[in-house]
């Protein structure tokens, strides 16, 4: 039974609040009155709230020593409040530092206007607005490309033309593939996916080796306990770190991961930095709409009583490590965000459990009653017992294959989500159980899994003769 009587609860419960005006200088400085009150006590002034973002931002270089003399960089740059900070930071480092900065920052600009199946002209009119923005007050060189087109990259000069065209065709094909999708966590997730593979192959469309995005504490702490729900452990890592390697040739950096929203939003209202930001699928939603939704809810809603509740959060992504022997090059990958495939096990765990019951649920009485004995469970290969396996010639009777022994078979046979699932990893088999027709799936993602589903079949009938 508690000891504690009400007398002595009493003092904690009737506590007041502390005022922040009642602090009258800098907790840095101790000379200047602060403007700034970031949690509690901690109010600064605003010298000296700039200066300590510069720094966090040149520490997370530093401390991690990722970039090169001379070496180009994308900078993603979506036209939100922490990826205009981004630029601001990097101009001040190149032109004003005593350490200047010394690689070459080259921004790329994705336009995600087919989410909503913008009218061209106002795609034009938004891009065209950023664009006029970053060249005005920026010494970088400007890309922009668009989701649905991501190996058409141009470059603007800052003249006011643009050399854009958007194919209706490709746009209605990205837009039918997100409604594809039933839930909404995981259309989330799909565009992150796709949003990733156009910064990549944008990167190295301007030979850019390293891309430098604008997450901050704040989305990275929301991203983490997302990513534990919808099953990401294995790729976790590699979504909340400093690096991203899951792209052999292109490194993903994350120089503002120290650096909260709240701060950046501050950093930008300071140096007056003009954002443009647009609208997502869950922007207005309730909190249900999504799992990444009711999690940012969530923990926003837990740092306005608690200031520590999103530092403590992020603080346990800096101990995340990914599994080094998954990233060797050679092993298999995901189809949808690259991370090395976690399904793979020796080990009974659920994602077993679930295929067994979705096989006994499928075959039913076609199962042989061989395999339901309870004595041979131990030793069952769930992969002999697939739904379907996948060849890569359709006809068994005719022995000849179009392909050059590398996966190039252009065999036609329709994709079911059992071949999607199959090279996909854990979290990401959400996302492919709930496409509602596997014919309105992207273009290009229908080859990857076509390439490498032949090129799997191909290995699985020349394994005997491998030395």
């Amino acid at each position: 039974m508690c000891s504690l009587t009400e007398s002595e609860l009493e003092p904690e419960l009737v506590r007041t609040p502390l005022d922040p005006s009642a602090i009258k200088v800098c907790k840095k400085c101790k000379e200047k009155p602060p403007c700034v009150n970031l949690r509690g006590s901690d109010t600064y002034c605003k010298t000296c709230f700039l200066t300590a973002v510069h720094h966090k931002f040149r520490a997370t270089l530093g401390k991690h020593k990722a970039m090169r003399p001379g070496e180009s960089v994308c900078i993603a740059y979506s036209g939100g409040g922490a990826s205009t900070a981004l630029l601001h930071l990097l101009k001040t480092g190149i032109e004003s530092d005593h350490k200047k900065l010394l690689f070459k920052p080259v921004v790329l600009h994705v336009d995600e206007g087919a989410i909503f199946k913008l009218d061209p002209k106002q795609r034009i009119e938004n891009i065209r607005e950023k664009l006029d923005y970053i060249a005005a007050h920026f010494p970088f060189k400007v890309y922009v490309s668009t989701l649905e087109q991501s190996q058409r990259v141009v470059e603007y000069k800052g003249d006011g033309e643009l050399d854009l065209e958007f194919e209706a065709e490709r746009t209605n094909e990205l837009y039918e593939s997100i409604e594809n999708i039933k839930e909404s966590s995981a259309k989330e997730e799909f565009i992150n996916c796709i949003r990733r593979h156009t910064i990549l192959e944008g990167a190295e469309k301007i030979n850019c080796a390293k891309i430098f995005t604008g997450e901050n504490a704040t989305k990275i702490s929301i991203d983490l306990l997302t990513g534990v729900s919808l099953g990401k452990g294995g790729n976790l890592a590699q979504e909340v770190g400093f690096w991203d390697k899951r792209n052999a040739a292109i490194t993903v950096l994350r120089p503002l991961r120290d650096v909260p929203a709240k701060e950046l939003a501050l950093y930008t209202v300071f140096h007056r930095l003009e954002s443009f930001g647009e609208p997502t699928i869950g922007t207005g939603k309730e909190s249900l709409f999504s799992i990444r939704k009711l999690t940012e809810d969530f923990l926003v809603g837990l740092q306005n009583d608690f200031p520590a509740t999103l530092s403590t959060v992020f603080k346990t992504s800096d101990k995340l490590q990914a599994h080094q022997e998954r990233m060797v090059e050679g092993n298999q990958s995901c189809v949808l965000c690259d991370g090395t495939l976690d399904t793979e096990v020796d080990q009974h765990n659920a994602l077993q459990a679930t295929q067994w019951s979705t096989i006994v649920s499928s075959r039913g009485k076609a199962l042989d009653t061989d395999d339901l004995n309870p004595a041979s469970l131990d030793f069952l290969d769930l992969t002999s017992l697939k739904l379907t396996n996948p060849s890569c010639n359709p006809d068994p009777s005719n022995d000849e294959c179009c392909g050059q022994g590398d996966g190039s078979c252009k065999t036609k046979k329709p994709l079911s989500k059992t071949d999607l699932m199959s090279l996909a990893c854990y979290s990401c088999m959400r996302t492919v159980s709930n496409f509602k027709s596997m014919e309105k799936i992207p273009r290009k993602l229908h080859e990857q899994v076509q390439r490498t589903r032949n090129r799997n079949a191909m290995k699985n009938e020349i394994q005997d003769f491998l030395l």
